[in-house]
């Protein structure tokens, strides 16, 4: 690979083989794995590696502010300057350091002509390092059918980790959350304790963090995470299936999607999809693909929502289309619980889409389309028994209910809007009236009865769901009966519980208080 054009600069030896060296000197694993990814980015993919691919490469690392440092004082010791920011052309004594973590980096082309990369004396060319780099398998070790197992052995095995692994994957589906004080019996925790074997352990945990996560138990699903990533380093899970691989590929795409890290989640959901191994699960697994394109239809959705952002009308597009065959997936996996998955997020999606402008059918019409889907959803739940101690649904009802109405300066006017009637709603969701099987008469009945269900412990909603829930409550109270003492009791309900509330969940909901004129 060395240029002479580049004059009487020697080249940049690189071994691959382990121990690790650049020009004979020893370097840390992590240090050179991003020098390579920066080398790669330039010379194959022709652009500047991003923040988001470290960070989706080390899914662990709560920053990758530590490994960028280290790495750049390895690269300063044996004399590589590398560049960062979106200018290429800017002196690089100019760079400010304060902006370094967050990319993108490069390297200057006469520092690019020098590399040469060598394997135990074979010389390696740069296409050939996506191996190295984990481009062209899982960014997981692998993990085959190494071993083999006595089958009589295995089955005669104590049963209560199946007992209660099922037990845990029947709770997540109906959407059950255990209070605090009884979350050390969950089924996950006890399915942990009687794994027999690495792969029952790990498979635990996955289903655990899934299953959390969707519960806004995200401390939990986090952990349960860091302690299924210490097993996958081990490299031991002779059981594990391609499957298993390419879900826990997803499982981590979606922890770094609750944290804010959406760009790692794409890059994550990218390498799943380009990995000559796993992407075929994709292909070939409904269930697996279901969940691919969940995720994807989220990261389309933050890209419509974002203001200012380009392309916000496709993005949304882009975002139903993902949902319509993420919907196809779930039935052809014959999973009725991602089923209605799917049908909430098409109806609640629909409408926040035409919310924002971003479709051009008439909202009229969009208004009691995205109701039928969420009414599909409800359907389903109560049908079926899956998903039926969430509160999403009838929040996302009552919302879109009301999602022509605004804010009014005054109680009189707030009360002169005209949300869609309940009866209207009623005849719009038929044949899939279940939501209003109970006989309501207004929304506010509607939103009272979850409430009480709420306090009297038959259900039990995540603090998130119960805030929008209040929200809804409020709304609808002051709407129905004016500046009441139950409208007044409400909102100081939900006022407290924004305490239980993460900082930049609250913003949302101070905001829509405002729009409610109590005196």
């Amino acid at each position: 690979m060395h240029n002479t054009a580049s004059g009487s600069q020697p080249p940049i030896v690189i071994e691959l083989a382990p121990p690790y060296a650049v020009q004979g000197e020893p370097v840390r694993y992590q240090s050179l794995w991003l020098l390579l990814r920066i080398i790669y980015a330039r010379q194959i993919e022709k652009r500047p590696l991003s923040a988001a691919t470290i960070r989706a490469f080390f899914p662990q690392a709560q920053s990758i502010r530590m490994i960028i440092s280290r790495a750049f004082a390895e690269f300063s010791r044996l004399g590589i300057t590398v560049g960062w920011g979106h200018d290429q052309q800017i002196d690089l004594a100019l760079l400010k350091l304060s902006q370094r973590s967050r990319g993108p980096f490069w390297l200057q082309a006469d520092t690019l002509e020098r590399f040469e990369f060598t394997q135990q004396g074979r010389h390696v060319s740069v296409d050939e390092l996506g191996p190295f780099l984990g481009l062209h398998a899982s960014a997981l070790p692998p993990m085959g059918m190494a071993g083999e197992r006595s089958g009589v052995d295995y089955v005669m095995q104590d049963m209560r980790f199946w007992q209660h692994l099922t037990q845990g994957m029947r709770e997540g589906h109906d959407g059950f959350v255990r209070p605090a004080e009884l979350r050390q019996s969950d089924p996950f925790l006890l399915a942990q304790q009687y794994a027999q074997n690495d792969f029952q352990q790990a498979l635990a945990l996955m289903k655990a963090s899934l299953a959390w996560r969707r519960s806004d138990l995200l401390a939990e699903s986090k952990q349960a995470l860091s302690r299924f990533e210490h097993l996958i380093a081990l490299g031991q899970l002779a059981s594990a299936r391609p499957t298993f691989a390419a879900m826990a590929q997803i499982v981590h795409a979606w922890d770094r999607y609750t944290l804010g890290d959406t760009e790692a989640a794409r890059t994550l959901l990218m390498q799943l999809e380009a990995s000559g191994t796993l992407g075929p699960v994709v292909c070939y697994n409904p269930r697996v693909r279901f969940e691919f394109l969940n995720l994807s239809a989220l990261l389309y959705k933050f890209d419509a929502m974002a203001e200012g952002g380009a392309l916000r009308q496709e993005s949304a597009d882009a975002a139903l289309q993902a949902l319509s065959y993420a919907l196809e997936a779930a039935c052809e996996a014959d999973s009725i619980d991602a089923v209605q998955h799917a049908a909430a997020n098409i109806g609640w999606c629909l409408w926040l889409f035409r919310q924002l402008d971003l479709l051009d059918q008439p909202l009229p019409a969009v208004q009691a389309q995205a109701m039928r889907w969420l009414g599909l959803s409800e359907w389903i739940c109560d049908r079926f028994g899956v998903g039926s101690a969430s509160a999403w649904n009838t929040i996302f009802i009552l919302r879109i209910a009301r999602g022509n109405c605004h804010g009014a300066s005054s109680l009189g006017a707030f009360r002169a809007q005209q949300p869609m009637s309940l009866s209207k709603a009623a005849l719009a969701l038929q044949p899939l009236s279940a939501p209003f099987a109970l006989g309501f008469h207004h929304w506010f009945a509607w939103a009272q009865f979850t409430l009480e269900e709420y306090d009297s412990g038959r259900l039990r909603f995540p603090p998130l769901q119960l805030a929008n829930l209040l929200l809804e409550a409020a709304w609808f109270c002051v709407f129905e009966q004016g500046a009441s003492l139950k409208a007044y009791q409400i909102v100081e309900r939900l006022r407290t519980q924004l305490l239980e509330l993460r900082p930049g969940e609250r913003v949302f909901f101070r905001d829509a208080l405002n729009t409610i004129p109590l005196p």
